[in-house]
């Protein structure tokens, strides 16, 4: 493909999560990106086969490209600042913007194998970061020796468990009660004495 016609691609891509993020999945039909770039649906499938394809593209690369990013920011950082940085990803003040296309992705994940096995691809992938971080950790004498994998699942669960309550109701009491938790967490099961 030549350069203009991936940059073309790209910018489709790149429409289709601005408009996921803003409405959901679920909620986003052909027309809605064909409006919103301005481009016939043919033009847009002269590059996808078809509705799933560009779909699942999109949140592919919106997923890979956060991977590599958040990799990125917490490489220079100790493992208790890049658990920080993993924590904070989750559980925050202010909401992220792309809950909205998480939340879709997690239903259309309930009733469409394609989707989950999307979704199950890019836990896994957040789980090793995180098992890694606690590994690193151990490594550096700052956490103690534990089952760095299954302390993951155990964090994870617990990210995500705040981060749906959350979601659902919204509080600045329940993100100070949950920050504490975690961190209570951390403090029993993972930080060195």
């Amino acid at each position: 493909m030549n350069a203009k016609s991936e940059l073309m691609k790209e910018k489709i891509l790149k429409a289709v999560i601005e408009l996921f993020t803003e409405k959901g999945i679920e909620k986003v039909k052909t027309r809605d990106v064909t409006e919103y770039l301005g481009l016939s649906r043919s033009h847009i499938y002269h590059y996808f086969k078809d509705w799933q394809s560009l779909s699942l593209a999109a949140i592919t690369n919106f997923m890979n490209a956060e991977l590599k990013e958040f990799r990125s920011i917490i490489k220079p950082l100790s493992a208790r600042q890049k658990l920080q940085e993993f924590i904070d990803g989750i559980i925050s003040d202010t909401p992220d913007p792309t809950r909205k296309l998480y939340g879709s992705l997690w239903l259309l994940s309930t009733h469409d194998e394609t989707y989950a096995s999307l979704m199950q691809t890019f836990l896994d992938e957040w789980h090793e970061v995180l098992a890694n971080i606690i590994q690193t950790g151990m490594d550096e004498h700052t956490f103690r020796i534990v089952d760095a994998h299954r302390v993951a699942r155990q964090l994870d669960a617990m990210l995500f468990g705040y981060s749906e309550h959350l979601l659902t109701l919204p509080s600045e009491s329940l993100v100070k009660q949950a920050k504490e938790d975690i961190d209570d967490f951390i403090q029993r099961n993972i930080l060195a004495c």
